[in-house]
């Protein structure tokens, strides 16, 4: 046996991302467009006050609803590669965990939104070799998870 052979092998670095500020995009569009229905109601002569408090109602309710379910989802949210093993926890109101080999993976790739084009984040699609799809929203860096799976893949392969 060389000396080599004794050395073990250097462990990758982990390659993380939890959740991108563009969790809370709906959030804010639904809060900007009930205040903007808000202020026009008002203004109006006479105000409109049916639709006024419909917007006060969206306002006090089920924005912060919204932002609630937002801010617990992006508490959960973190996908970690490492050591060759994607590891993914998600969801609220109900966790779910994900372990996957990234030999299990055919292909991993990012997906984005328009917003998500434009500010930034974006979710990972990974596909099993079995044809298994998941999808996981949100993320900040899906592309460096994307990257550092299909890399692991590529030296499995040639090896």
């Amino acid at each position: 046996m060389s000396e080599a052979d004794m050395i073990p092998p250097v462990p990758e670095n982990p390659v993380s991302s939890g959740a991108h500020w563009t969790i809370y995009l709906p959030t804010m569009v639904v809060a900007v467009t009930w205040a903007i229905v808000y202020f026009w109601a008002e203004w109006r002569e006479p105000p409109l006050l049916a639709i006024g408090g419909i917007a006060l109602a969206v306002e006090s309710v089920v924005v912060p609803l919204l932002l609630g379910h937002a801010l617990l989802r992006a508490r959960v949210l973190r996908a970690v590669m490492a050591g060759g093993e994607l590891r993914v926890e998600q969801g609220f109101p109900f966790r779910r965990a994900l372990r996957l080999d990234a030999g299990e993976l055919a292909l991993a790739q990012v997906r984005r939104s328009f917003a998500q084009r434009r500010f930034g984040g974006g979710a990972l699609a990974l596909i099993e070799r079995n044809g298994k799809r998941h999808l996981i929203a949100d993320l900040a860096e899906p592309e460096a998870l994307a990257a550092a799976i299909n890399e692991t893949n590529r030296r499995r392969d040639a090896a």
